[in-house]
């Protein structure tokens, strides 16, 4: 009888460390994903801010591009169709270009962990 109690003492010590085992994993996988979503919603946002800016920037100097076009062959309207037909293969030339890149940068970030900076012993 001496010995059901043991092994039933065994058992349930072993059981209640598999509990506790399973519970941290679980903890540090939610961490994990949490640390990974952060980073992928700042890097979002930092490269969100850079394209809307981009984007300003580019409109603008397009539309002086166009003005000025317009001015250089005495057409105005000819000057932004001109303009606008420059932009057709850069368009195009993104537009393959970004599939891969972003697919790339997605599976790099998923399969890399973060290096952590070295701490310093004064």
């Amino acid at each position: 009888m001496a010995e059901e109690t043991d092994s039933e003492q065994l058992l349930h010590k072993l059981y209640e460390q598999v509990n506790e085992h399973l519970e941290t994993r679980w903890a540090y996988f939610t961490l994990n994903a949490t640390e990974k979503a952060a980073n992928a919603a700042s890097g979002l946002a930092g490269a969100l801010t850079l394209v809307v800016f981009g984007l300003l920037v580019l409109f603008f100097f397009s539309m002086g591009f166009a003005w000025w076009l317009g001015d250089f062959i005495g057409n105005r309207a000819g000057g932004f169709a001109l303009a606008g037909l420059v932009f057709i293969p850069i368009a195009y030339l993104i537009y393959r270009w970004i599939g891969p890149f972003v697919q790339e940068k997605v599976i790099e970030a998923a399969l890399h962990e973060p290096k952590k900076p070295e701490e310093t012993h004064e």
